[in-house]
């Protein structure tokens, strides 16, 4: 799996700023909130909160006190259960996806999101916190942002429950977010 993007973190986040309620508006249909849902608008504000943490703070590192700094964010005021501390088995298994030097940042990010995804760290909100811990990686590393576009979300529900039930993980699930959900800006070279 290569980089589908390659540019500056500036040129990341400027993508990201230009589609921005866009991307907002896909994780909460990804999150299943409705219209007419009474936690909407607190999770579309934690959904800006959490890209404006990723985009403006490029000193913080992606380790497991992002993610929970991010868990925190998305969760806010949404009546769940905030989780401040890892085991020491989950940081070390975090820590060694995410410095994986054969690999592309593309596809560190995509396996850093399953790893939480699977993992299920938290006890609600592991989706919308994987995708945005990938995507502080895929920012920082100028290779896009992952999103999980409305026409693709029962995919991609569908892809996960059998990601999950699997014994032996395959890469289908991967290869389709690569595939589908990997977005960047199209790059003109001269």
């Amino acid at each position: 799996m290569k980089n589908k993007y390659v540019i500056t973190r500036r040129e990341n986040v400027k993508y990201v700023e230009e589609h921005l309620d866009t991307y907002v508006s896909n994780a909460l249909h990804l999150s299943r909130y409705s219209e007419d849902d009474p936690l909407r608008s607190i999770a579309e504000n934690n959904f800006y909160a959490a890209f404006d943490y990723i985009m403006n703070s490029p000193e913080i590192d992606n380790d497991y006190h992002c993610l929970l700094e991010l868990h925190t964010i998305l969760m806010d005021g949404l009546n769940e259960e905030i989780v401040s501390t890892l085991t020491e088995q989950q940081i070390n298994e975090l820590e060694a996806m995410l410095n994986q030097p054969t690999k592309a940042n593309v596809e560190i990010a995509i396996d850093v999101m399953l790893y939480v995804m699977d993992r299920r760290l938290f006890k609600d909100g592991d989706v919308r916190v994987a995708t945005m811990f990938a995507n502080k990686f895929m920012i920082d590393h100028g290779c896009g942002i992952i999103t999980v576009f409305k026409s693709k979300s029962d995919t991609f529900r569908q892809m996960y429950r059998e990601y999950r039930a699997q014994e032996e993980k395959t890469d289908d699930f991967k290869n389709w977010i690569y595939k589908y959900c990997v977005r960047g800006p199209k790059v003109e070279y001269q």
